[in-house]
């Protein structure tokens, strides 16, 4: 969701969360039921599915503005670029912990 905040409508945005939590719920069925996963903390199903699933939203949503002007597809500014070191960093600090966290609860 995070590539195409900003570039689409609330109703395109509402759309397209409603589409994910019925194929996520889709994906995650069929990888613990019928290929019988073992995945603490769904790190692995949510993370991947994200990935794909962020790609084919991406691929299919184009703005028309930006397929009109090329030379400002790939530009950042300032304050896009420190929000995404900002969440850089705090994925390097907590996500140890969070890992951890998550196979103690499973193990218990």
């Amino acid at each position: 969701m995070g590539a195409i905040v900003g570039k689409c409508s609330l109703f395109q945005l509402f759309g397209m969360s409603s589409i994910n939590i019925f194929f996520y719920s889709l994906n995650r069925s069929i990888c613990f039921q019928v290929f019988k996963c073992l995945d603490i903390g769904e790190s692995m199903t949510i993370h991947t599915f994200g990935a794909y699933f962020g790609v084919v939203t991406s691929w299919f949503y184009q703005p028309k503005e930006a397929i009109e002007d090329k030379k400002e597809l790939g530009k950042s500014n300032y304050l896009s670029d420190l929000v995404s070191m900002t969440g850089t960093l705090f994925l390097f600090m907590y996500w140890p912990s969070f890992n951890g966290g998550a196979s103690f609860v499973g193990s218990a």
